[in-house]
């Protein structure tokens, strides 16, 4: 699973979310960022495109801005979304939207402050997947970065990279499964220092539940068939 993580910040630099979305990836090795703004000055169309094509998932990432994202995405998008690109070389890539804002998520429904859900104001986006024929992911929204606890941050870091990285089924097994795929890469990176090996100790106690877990699936499967 290769991920193009597209950030689309007038001043990623200045941004301390996109610093830390940015510090999250750099132990992914099949992620790899692209930063509009740091490419302008050396804009490639073929170059950019053909990195485009080898991506099995695209995420754009960006504030919100006005109900709508930075308008460096759009100016980007009617340069590198030709016909040759979005008729043929995008289908059945998955597109996905990490969207910040500075109010609650709980703002975003019908009959609260913005009347509007998330993935309502997004629907250009959906609307530009479909028409690339590509496969439209979830949204993943980021309320009030600044005021988030130490410990919500590590939960946005994990739920991040699951979004990055994840595979298309998302049953809990699954999930369980990255965990552990990700636990096990750390470990072997060294990116941690982990002098009472706590992550073998978390591995360890997410494949002893795992095991449960399938014994009792496979009594349910043998109460079924009875």
């Amino acid at each position: 699973m290769k991920t193009l993580v597209v950030i689309a910040h007038p001043n990623s630099h200045e941004s301390g979310l996109q610093s830390f979305l940015k510090e999250s990836c750099a132990s992914l090795s099949s992620v790899e960022i692209y930063d509009i703004q740091e490419e302008l000055s050396t804009f490639d169309l073929v170059k950019t495109q053909e990195l485009l094509k080898k991506q099995d998932r695209i995420i754009f990432q960006f504030p919100m801005y006005w109900y709508a994202a930075p308008d460096i995405l759009y100016k980007w998008l009617e340069k590198v979304l030709t016909t040759s690109l979005y008729k043929d070389a995008l289908k059945d890539k998955e597109l996905g939207i990490v969207i910040n804002m500075g109010q609650k998520l709980s703002s975003f429904q019908a009959g609260a402050s913005e009347h509007f859900t998330i993935s309502e104001l997004l629907r250009p986006f959906q609307a530009i997947a479909y028409k690339c024929q590509m496969i439209y992911l979830t949204p993943f929204p980021i309320a009030l970065f600044s005021y988030l606890k130490e410990n919500d941050k590590k939960q946005l870091l994990i739920n991040y990279q699951h979004y990055l990285t994840k595979e298309k089924d998302s049953r809990f097994s699954v999930r369980e499964n990255w965990a552990i795929k990700r636990l096990v890469e750390l470990e072997q990176k060294q990116v941690i220092k982990d002098e009472e090996n706590r992550l073998s100790s978390i591995r360890d106690a997410l494949e002893e539940n795992r095991l449960e877990l399938d014994s009792l699936l496979m009594t349910l499967e043998e109460m079924r068939d009875e």
